[in-house]
């Protein structure tokens, strides 16, 4: 297997990547990644990296790339938009077809917010592979609240006390500024892009969809036992601590994940090692 460093346009915005090729030519199957929000996509990567080599030993090429205002893409994060974001998959699996025209599936992977701009991209998108979605995030207004909670904690940390609730930030961004999450800074567009997502209110156009449940336990609550529902997919559980956060286990693989996504493809593609 071979991984190589590519550049492509979306627009006037040139993109980054890195594409994963199985050791034989002409692969027909691939999947482009969906990474997740901001500072989750740094913890993330590794399990990413591995997981798109551990796809190449079984027959797929990879795709992973890199969306407007991240990592060696280019633009601002603070200017980056859901519409932005989907435009961009949308480039990223044009591109690998290019590439790679003995393609005949190409499918979607994405972790949380990742999983959730994957299964936005599919119900507006023909996708002819699978969607396979680690730990989507379902509710996008829930999940946005949490990322301004992490501006408040680190209020509290480096001043002692929160000076600006979570209500003033909102204010703030409405007014045209960004708010500072983790480094990266938040506009209002994104944030009411993101608080309007419902993957509750949308139907992926997608045949062969797994959704993996990370966690301790096997609870998937009722958000994503729905969705899981109305979607068609397929629910598994992988036991594994959120590697997209900074936690004290260092994660090379998931393994449990690999394991549990490498069966649920096997029994619809076959063994191809």
């Amino acid at each position: 297997m071979s991984e190589t460093p590519v550049f492509f346009d979306n627009g006037t915005t040139r993109l980054f990547g890195v594409i994963h090729y199985p050791e034989h030519a002409g692969p027909e199957k691939a999947f482009v990644f969906c990474h997740p929000f901001a500072e989750e996509k740094l913890w993330a990567h590794r399990v990413y990296v591995s997981f798109a080599r551990f796809l190449t030993s079984c027959g797929w090429a990879v795709l992973r790339f890199d969306y407007a205002g991240y990592g060696d893409s280019d633009g601002e994060f603070e200017s980056t938009t859901v519409e932005g974001h989907l435009s961009d998959i949308s480039c990223a699996v044009s591109e690998i077809q290019r590439i790679l025209p003995s393609l005949q599936t190409v499918g979607l992977m994405g972790l949380r917010f990742g999983a959730t701009l994957a299964t936005l991209w599919a119900s507006g998108n023909k996708l002819s592979g699978p969607l396979v979605l680690w730990e989507p995030l379902v509710d996008g207004d829930r999940f946005i609240q949490d990322v301004l909670r992490s501006n408040l904690t680190t209020q509290m940390a480096t001043l002692g006390e929160v000076k600006v609730t979570r209500e003033q930030l909102v204010e703030e961004m409405r007014s045209g500024q960004t708010v500072n999450i983790d480094g990266y800074e938040l506009s209002y567009d994104l944030y009411s892009q993101i608080s309007d997502i419902n993957l509750l209110r949308i139907t992926p156009n997608v045949e062969d969809i797994l959704v993996v449940k990370i966690s301790r336990s096997r609870r998937p609550g009722k958000s994503l036992s729905t969705f899981v529902e109305q979607a068609g997919a397929e629910l598994e559980f992988a036991t594994e601590d959120a590697f997209w956060r900074e936690i004290k286990v260092f994660y090379d693989k998931a393994e449990s994940l690999t394991e549990v996504t490498a069966n649920w493809l096997e029994t619809i593609y076959g063994k191809d090692r």
